[in-house]
């Protein structure tokens, strides 16, 4: 049995202030193209699906555009689909019952009985050979786990390795128990590699939300497809239990990151054999400079350097462009010079990153409780920010123009 792998599409998602229909519209094409050249028996799609709970509508017709397709190109393919920490559960759920007569299985929702247990058998998905009727192997459909998915007073830890021995219990009790095992399932696995710098997963601060696969009885799984972490990855050492990382970059964080899928192949009584697909996004990342930082003067010449665009050519393609900026004292008319310097390049401008020089001597951080606020004016709340951030005073011409702020935003309209 084959299986493609892959997670964290984000559909919907704003990159700074840019829309990514294109982008997504581009790898899902490739998506299809890898289906049909390999083939598979199964897609896992391991959590977010979505950037948000409540999805723009394009996203949504572009998400179920792509399922029909698929369906329709690859003979008897299955889709596993589950939902992640970004998506609605609910939502994804609603249409389940008519994904299901094209052999697509969406578990977004942990459903309880009347009595309030968990119906765990849900979970407990069968995998066909796709060209015939026998079944190959179980898939064990995880969906990301809420506090209300588990017993009150449970960590996640410990949520889900109830909910996994739940499901493992349910798989043990089906018809086709001892065939292969799989999993798809959303969560923070510990020692997972992370963006730390912009925190585009979303974590929950401490490492709360981690769940250690040691204590999780994974042993005789032959594949385990896992969502959240955006750079692909095995995990714990084990090339069968891996992340296959975003498809598309989701903070500049992730500049140099691999993108594609993973396909795994299973034999019965043995870790499947997993291959990389590599995918090259549309729209690379792209830095200035590329490492470090530049002078202003230095970052507007390399700016005056970036390509220009070419009338009637579509921007589909140009990158996602960030400057980086040695300020230590922040110039009122640099953005402006840099704008003019960007008119007519072929870059999509995302942001400039202003870098400071860290003082000598380190100051304690101001008081920003409730209390503090309501004894300091704005232009001292004001100068108190520029101090912390440029490590000098605010010069007169800005506190000026501070102050006529402050007064404009008090007229009476």
């Amino acid at each position: 049995m084959k299986i493609i792998h892959t997670a964290d599409w984000h559909l919907g998602h704003v990159f700074h202030r840019h829309g990514r229909a294109a982008e997504h519209a581009h790898f899902l094409r490739w998506l299809l193209e890898v289906l049909t050249s390999e083939q598979p028996d199964a897609l896992f799609i391991a959590g977010d699906v979505f950037d948000h709970a409540n999805p723009p509508a394009a996203a949504e017709r572009m998400f179920y555009d792509f399922l029909i397709e698929a369906t329709q190109q690859v003979e008897g393919l299955q889709v596993v689909v589950i939902a992640g920490n970004h998506d609605g559960a609910a939502r994804l759920d609603a249409p389940a019952s008519v994904l299901g007569l094209h052999r697509v299985f969406v578990r977004g929702v942990v459903q309880r009985d009347a009595d309030g247990q968990i119906d765990f058998s849900r979970h407990v998905i069968p995998l066909h050979d796709r060209l015939s009727d026998r079944v190959e192997a179980l898939c064990l459909a995880v969906p990301y786990l809420r506090s209300s998915d588990y017993p009150e007073g449970y960590t996640a830890q410990q949520g889900m390795r109830s909910f996994l021995q739940g499901v493992l219990a349910a798989a043990g009790r089906s018809r086709y128990a001892g065939v292969p095992l799989t999993a798809v399932a959303h969560f923070y696995a510990t020692g997972a590699e992370i963006n730390g710098a912009e925190h585009s997963e979303r974590l929950v601060v401490g490492g709360q939300d981690c769940v250690n696969l040691s204590q999780l009885s994974l042993a005789g799984f032959s594949y385990v497809a896992l969502g959240h972490i955006h750079k692909a990855q095995r995990v714990g050492g084990r090339e069968e239990v891996r992340y296959s990382g975003s498809p598309l970059p989701m903070s500049f964080g992730e500049r140099g990151y691999r993108h594609g899928v993973a396909c795994a192949e299973l034999t019965a009584g043995a870790p499947a054999a997993v291959r990389l697909l590599p995918y090259e996004p549309l729209r690379p990342l792209m830095a200035l400079p590329a490492s470090g930082c530049a002078e202003p003067e230095a970052l507007l010449r390399e700016v005056a350097r970036l390509p220009k665009a070419r009338g009637g050519e579509a921007d589909d393609a140009w990158p996602y462009l960030e400057l980086r900026v040695h300020q230590n004292v922040p110039d009122p008319s640099f953005q402006n010079r840099l704008f003019e310097a960007l008119e007519g390049r072929a870059v999509h401008y995302c942001r400039t990153v202003s870098v400071a020089d860290e003082p000598a001597g380190a100051e304690a951080a101001p008081d920003y409780s409730l209390e503090a606020l309501q004894q300091v004016s704005p232009l001292e709340l004001a100068e108190r920010f520029y101090r912390q951030r440029y490590h000098a005073d605010m010069p007169a011409a800005l506190q000026q123009l501070f102050e006529q702020a402050c007064a404009d935003v008090q007229r009476p309209a």
